[in-house]
């Protein structure tokens, strides 16, 4: 990794990019400032555009109906929900049993949030994959019910039978509908943006079911289905307050990511130098821990190391591990298997909540990738996210394209910067994770 020299202006707020940083030799990223609409660049050694500038309006955020995966069953399943009066939550409990020797997902209709009193219903397929992590349930979020609160519906399954590795394991599931989804993959395609992006070019990724980018709001104006299906992040110590006050708003977020690589330098300090220790990471988090509003979920802090030991010290620090719904990893390389491989070595330090991937792309191959390879690639990961029992949501890197010559993400984008479908898309948009 190279230094980065950055002009840092008191109040600034910053953008940060979904790019890649999984390489044994380093990590590399691009930072870009932005103040008052305009940018500058600085470097290319630091991964990531990170973007905190635009104002939240209240709208930016809104509930969505949820749905969970897994294998489908031979007895079918069923759903009941139960409707709550304003500010309640309703909940939705169902079981479904059977076994099965192959995947496919259940699908849920997008949904706005619903209105005072009404019902939300989820739909649970259970079952046993080849892979040992054959049972699954899953946890719905429907939108907001009432004024502020959204409610949870739970489900969970049972008696799947494993074939081959003779284990199963019961995960309960995390994912979220959005307005998009194809076929098998229910609620886990989603789409991560980067600097330079705009709102509406998510509306052209006509499956996707989320999208994430690196900030709490939204830049500019955005359609129903784009302000809905935005999941906000808190990526550094100094959004914290902003998202308290978001958090207990009027509109709060079904989900909120917290920090972004905080093991990693975004600065330009030295190189490795942690944008905050684990223990600087658990102070600067309290006031969210205090003040976590009624309806939000948090997914834990993502660090660039998936190997390393960064998050069970910030755990003990902060002792807030029970806080968080769900886990979250970045992975960048062009071999599947071993992406996989990091996946589940992460997940066996960390089985109590599902598992998003929030930035994945055939990265760190010098742009010796061609699309076909980051089509197949793709495929591979989706299905196995699908068929892993664990893996709630997969959001691919990059929604849009990327112009600074970073390789982690050159032949993976979807959106050119002009708007235009770039030679993925389809791909993306014809894949049911199977």
């Amino acid at each position: 990794m190279r230094s980065l020299l950055l002009t840092l202006v008191f109040a600034l707020s910053v953008s940060a990019r979904c790019v890649g940083k999984k390489q044994a030799t380093g990590h590399k990223q691009s930072l870009t400032i932005v103040k008052d609409g305009s940018q500058g660049t600085a470097g290319d050694s630091i991964n990531g555009t990170m973007n905190t500038s635009g104002d939240l309006n209240s709208g930016d955020v809104a509930g969505t109906n949820s749905f969970g995966n897994s294998g489908s069953s031979s007895s079918s399943s069923t759903t009941s929900a139960a409707a709550g009066p304003t500010g309640d939550q309703g909940q939705s409990n169902s079981q479904s049993n059977g076994a099965t020797s192959s995947t496919s997902a259940s699908s849920s209709p997008s949904s706005t949030p619903p209105i005072t009193g009404s019902s939300n219903t989820g739909s649970s397929n259970t079952g046993s994959s080849n892979t040992g992590s054959s049972n699954t349930g899953s946890n719905n979020t429907s939108g907001n019910i009432g004024s502020s609160n959204s409610g949870s519906n739970n489900t969970e399954s049972s008696n799947g039978s494993t074939a081959g590795s003779g284990g199963s394991t019961n995960t309960l599931s995390t994912s979220t509908s959005g307005g998009g989804g194809s076929g098998n993959c229910g609620g886990l395609k989603g789409v991560c943006f980067n600097g330079g992006f705009q709102p509406a070019m998510y509306d052209k990724i006509t499956t996707a079911s989320d999208w994430i980018t690196f900030q709490l709001g939204i830049p500019g104006s955005a359609s129903s289905r784009t302000t809905k299906d935005h999941i906000p992040m808190m990526p550094f110590a100094s959004n914290v307050a902003e998202a308290v006050k978001l958090v207990n708003g009027p509109n709060p977020p079904a989900w909120l990511l917290t920090f972004n690589e905080p093991d990693f330098s975004y600065t330009g300090v030295t190189p490795g130098t942690p944008t905050m220790t684990p223990e600087q990471a658990a102070a600067a988090i309290k006031p969210l821990l205090d003040q976590p509003g009624t309806s939000t979920k948090y997914v834990a802090p993502v660090t660039a190391d998936s190997s390393g030991k960064w998050q069970e010290d910030f755990f003990a620090a902060c002792k807030c591990k029970d806080f968080f719904s769900a886990y979250n990893i970045h992975q960048y390389n062009k071999d599947s298997g071993a992406v996989i491989d990091a996946v589940t070595a992460y997940h066996s330090k960390f089985s109590d909540k599902p598992l998003w991937i929030t930035e994945i792309a055939p990265g760190n191959a010098g742009c010796s990738v061609s699309w076909d390879q980051a089509g197949q690639f793709m495929k591979d990961i989706f299905k196995f996210a699908k068929n892993s029992g664990f893996v709630d949501k997969v959001f691919w890197n990059s929604g849009n394209q990327l112009t600074n010559g970073d390789t982690n993400v050159c032949n993976s984008w979807l959106i050119d910067s002009s708007g235009n479908p770039g030679p993925l898309l389809a791909a993306y948009e014809a894949m049911d994770c199977t």
